[in-house]
């Protein structure tokens, strides 16, 4: 047995990192928050254990706004069985996490309160004990097996099992699911979500749970890059936005990025991005660990939009008397299926949006896609804000 304090003995994610190329039969999880944070830098090994035989069951909890959308669209994807739980009843909030690896003769668990986020398996401080046992001793355990048998329970109403994304757009159309950018911008303005009373309720009534009365008690939130002067690859989460406007390339599919930006507003105390000159920070290509003036280096990345991975998206200095003198990225990565990303929704659907890319690690990123009219929200929750280039009036981007 072991008590794991995180980040002093370790972290959860690379615990569960080694298992998932461990030989068990079985990997199940409890979580009350999910985000692409933790789900993608966990997905290879996740994959890699189902193309094993592995099997994977998750319970996934949606209250207070801290599950996104793109990570149970993720989770659906790597998961066998995945369940969402939750009561309407106001005063309960689906909570645990436990992380349960099992086979015919060993198991180990961990019960503690990592979330399945970058925070909660890596970055926060999370206490949880771990421990290993063989199943002569399982009957200490049987009450985790009895949880997953109530949960999987067709008769209670608490607890659905996801089939379909047709399954997770019902929950984001009724407000128990957020777009991720959507929870990163509530996080910087400490809003909180609830759902609206007038939306249609899915979940049953966990029923028999009161907070007990105060007796006498007065009431009172892929490639490695090869480049003459390399900044630090960096595999931290952090989110980047920028305009795309009318993109460039015949089928509108390549973002300009920049080698320094013009400041419009920023707090500049302890960005990494920042220069000597006030008035400019390092430019948009820098979010994606390339050096601004390595313009002979070439790198491919891979975009997860939607739970789907588009690979070998090339970002590159182009040459040539048709180059605008601008790096780019090319937003055409193809998924598994043989989908373009630039066509997922149709011709130019990237045109005129804000492309928000958060870092999953140096060459992997997730994508969202927000209207224009959102522009001056997302301005407002940004730690910079600048223009893409010298030119005041190019198209903003900025780092929440």
């Amino acid at each position: 047995m072991q008590i794991l304090n995180q980040p002093f003995d370790g972290q959860l994610g690379n615990y569960l990192k080694e298992n998932l190329n461990k030989d068990y039969d079985c990997f199940t999880f409890f979580s009350a928050f999910a985000k692409n944070s933790g789900v993608l830098r966990l997905k290879p090994y996740i994959e890699k254990f189902k193309q094993r035989g592995g099997y994977v069951e998750g319970f996934i909890g949606v209250d207070s706004g801290g599950t996104s959308y793109e990570a149970v669209l993720n989770l659906l994807d790597l998961c066998n069985n995945l369940y969402i739980i939750h009561s309407e009843q106001q005063n309960t909030t689906y909570h645990s996490k436990i992380y349960l690896f099992s086979s015919k003769k060993n198991n180990w668990l961990t019960i503690g309160s990592n979330n399945f986020t970058g925070g909660g398996l890596w970055t926060n401080f999370e206490t949880s004990i771990c421990l290993e046992y063989d199943n002569s001793d399982i009957d200490k355990f049987l009450n985790i097996y009895k949880l997953i048998e109530t949960y999987k329970n067709t008769e209670y109403k608490c607890s659905k099992l996801l089939s379909s994304k047709e399954d997770i757009d019902l929950l984001l159309k009724y407000k128990y699911l957020y777009p991720e950018v959507q929870l990163k911008i509530a996080s910087k303005s400490k809003k909180t979500y609830e759902q609206d009373s007038e939306l249609q309720k899915i979940f049953g009534t966990q029923k028999g749970i009161a907070i007990p009365s105060l007796t006498n008690h007065k009431k009172t939130a892929k490639e490695s890059i090869t480049t003459k002067h390399p900044i630090s690859a960096s595999d931290t989460s952090e989110y980047m936005w920028v305009e795309s406007k009318a993109l460039t390339g015949g089928s509108r599919n390549i973002l300009d990025l920049s080698k320094r930006g013009r400041i419009i507003e920023s707090s500049r105390e302890g960005y990494p991005y920042i220069v000597t000159d006030p008035n400019f920070i390092r430019g948009s290509i820098t979010f994606f660990d390339i050096e601004p003036d390595s313009t002979d280096c070439e790198k491919i990345v891979t975009i997860n939009y939607e739970g789907i991975d588009y690979n070998n998206c090339v970002i590159k200095f182009p040459v040539g008397d048709k180059s605008n003198k601008s790096w780019r990225i090319q937003l055409k990565g193809i998924s598994s299926s043989g989908t373009t990303l630039h066509r997922v929704n149709g011709p130019d659907w990237l045109c005129n949006k804000i492309l928000v890319f958060e870092k999953i690690q140096t060459d992997y990123y997730s994508l969202s896609v927000l209207s224009e009219k959102e522009l001056e929200h997302i301005m407002s929750n940004s730690k910079v804000v600048a223009t893409n280039g010298n030119a005041k009036a190019s198209k903003k981007f900025g780092f929440m």
